[in-house]
């Protein structure tokens, strides 16, 4: 089936984020507190993403199956989410953040590079914040793979990026949710430019923003309805409503990041995370098929007519109970009725 796999390097020691995906939930993650910009042959992050470069290059000779098998890197999974919920102008600024500023020399030569010397044309500047951190480290996985074998060898890049980690004082108050995702998608579109080129970026690396209906609250659809959701589940002028402005966020990503960069379409953008899931809660989630089935089209359709590469966010989790219907795809193929697809449940009986 030509089915090639994404190596998602998802946290690294300590924990890149909170959240249970990190390693270390529900303490705090520590990572950002060890990184050291400064002493990168040296720094414990980079040196770790370095060896893993080397490893899968090593591949090519002592396990081709399995290289041939490799399609793409994602650096690091959301790396710093949340990180601007806390500290100054957040919405909890005297709870000190998991995410340390650069050293001030650091934070000051990384802006020149990205906004010029105060000479530049630019519409969207990089602002400064503890954010630069964070995308310095992912400048520097970009470099890393840029000076390896593997863009010639056809493997691909991800650079995974999340607007959380911006403190909700860079953008103006007044603004709604679905402008201030753009401010930030266009950070990030001014800060991608001045890493990549615009061949590396038609080519091997790929930006990648994660979208979620189900944790997003203009969003959401529930079973019970407003105000926990934004439409009932059945409701089909509302659902087609909410879905009709919610995918359209594909658009809105392909349009700020081709203005932000110049590329006329060619720039390869993805979101290696969404499912059909409405709610994060499955207290609250719709589960009948005829909802699932619109919210997971209208992403497809919306992504497909922006070139937004889309990645389901699992292919099985047989132990998800209530999750599977919205969240693992294979059960949700099963549900749709797709020949040659039983339901996700487990063959093992935990205990046995």
């Amino acid at each position: 089936h030509n089915i090639k796999v994404n190596f998602d390097l998802h946290t690294y020691p300590g924990g890149t984020s909170p959240g249970t995906f990190s390693g270390v939930w529900p303490r705090r993650p520590l990572f950002w507190k060890y990184d050291d910009p400064e002493n990168v042959n040296d720094d414990v992050g980079r040196k770790l993403f370095r060896d893993f470069l080397t490893w899968v290059e090593s591949l090519k000779k002592t396990d081709p199956d399995a290289f041939s098998g490799l399609g793409a890197i994602t650096a690091m999974n959301e790396p710093a989410h949340l990180a601007g919920l806390f500290g100054p102008g957040s919405a909890n600024p005297t709870v000190k953040s998991y995410l340390p500023s650069l050293p001030e020399r650091v934070a000051k030569d990384y802006l020149v590079e990205l906004n010029g010397n105060g000479e530049t044309t630019q519409d969207t500047i990089v602002p400064d914040g503890p954010h630069l951190r964070a995308l310095l480290w992912q400048r520097d996985a970009v470099a890393l793979f840029r000076s390896t074998t593997l863009p010639d060898s056809g493997i691909t890049l991800f650079i995974n990026v999340h607007e959380s980690i911006f403190t909700p004082s860079l953008v103006p108050a007044d603004m709604d949710d679905d402008e201030k995702l753009a401010a930030a998608t266009a950070i990030f579109g001014a800060w991608w430019a001045k890493t990549t080129t615009p061949e590396e970026r038609a080519t091997w690396a790929v930006i990648d923003m994660h979208r979620y209906h189900a944790w997003g609250p203009t969003c959401q659809g529930t079973v019970d309805g407003p105000p926990t959701g934004n439409y009932t589940c059945g409701d089909e002028e509302g659902t087609a409503q909410t879905l009709g402005r919610c995918a359209g966020w594909a658009g809105m990503y392909r349009d700020v990041m081709n203005e932000q960069l110049g590329d006329d379409d060619s720039a390869r953008l993805a979101s290696a995370e969404f499912s059909a899931s409405t709610h994060h809660s499955v207290l609250h989630s719709c589960t009948d098929t005829t909802t699932l089935r619109k919210t997971y089209l209208a992403q497809v359709e919306a992504g497909n007519d922006a070139g937004v590469e889309l990645f389901w966010w699992s292919w099985k989790m047989p132990h998800g109970g209530a999750f599977r219907p919205a969240w693992s795809f294979k059960h949700f193929l099963h549900r749709l009725g797709v020949d040659g697809f039983g339901p996700d449940e487990s063959e093992l009986i935990c205990g046995r």
